[in-house]
């Protein structure tokens, strides 16, 4: 249900009279992917992850709260959706570490409080497998934690080591802010993955994890 609500909450938030401020969202989102093109591998990916970030973090330039937070204070939803929607704003945004595997479930460590998770998931994701770091969103939905969609970005394994020590000095320093990491970490991997892949070590992408752009010199 959390998809088709999703659904909704774009067409109530996203028509002719938010127009300017989809676009304003938009340029801020991608603020650091300036150069995102339709035809990029990565171009769906980072379109849900904006959307998600739109729907469950952005607050409204009306001041009424997020695009989720204004749907549920409106008339529409009925009381099923109102239970899910009140789970989809308790969601969890992070970077974990897929610890172990095993069908109908993902064990993960969350990167920023350290917490062991244990996510349902029917499915086998493929190409995660131990070891591996993603940013992704979960939900609660009854006694278990699931995914609110099977849309997560999966940064490169020896990429590791500088997220790391990226997500030590946000713990430690609280700079950059939990969420500016993650986005600039997406800034990277796409830089890696749709830009540099084969011309670029995939640690010299990740080593400017500072905000600086990569180079495209060996």
């Amino acid at each position: 249900m959390e998809l088709a609500l999703i659904e909704k909450i774009l067409q109530q938030t996203t028509g002719p009279e938010y127009e300017a401020e989809v676009k304003q969202a938009r340029d801020e989102y991608f603020s650091q992917l300036k150069d995102l093109r339709e035809d990029d591998p990565s171009y769906e990916l980072l379109t849900t992850s904006f959307l998600n970030w739109y729907i469950f973090d952005r607050p409204m330039d009306s001041g009424r709260g997020t695009p989720l937070q204004l749907y549920a204070a409106s008339s529409e939803p009925g009381e099923e959706e109102q239970s899910v929607l009140a789970a989809m704003a308790a969601n969890l945004h992070s970077l974990f570490e897929v610890i172990r595997l095993e069908d109908g479930a993902l064990h993960l460590k969350d990167l920023f409080t350290l917490e062991p998770i244990k996510v349902t998931e029917r499915r086998r994701l493929a190409g995660l497998d131990a070891g591996d770091i993603i940013e992704a969103r979960l939900m609660p939905l009854k006694d278990r934690l699931v995914f609110i969609s099977s849309s997560f970005v999966l940064h490169p394994r020896a990429a590791r080591k500088h997220i790391y020590k990226a997500v030590d000095k946000c713990r430690s320093e609280g700079v950059p802010t939990t969420s500016d990491l993650m986005q600039r970490l997406q800034a990277l991997n796409f830089r890696f993955t749709d830009r540099f892949r084969q011309r670029i070590p995939v640690e010299k992408v990740y080593a400017e994890i500072d905000g600086r752009p990569a180079s495209t010199s060996e």
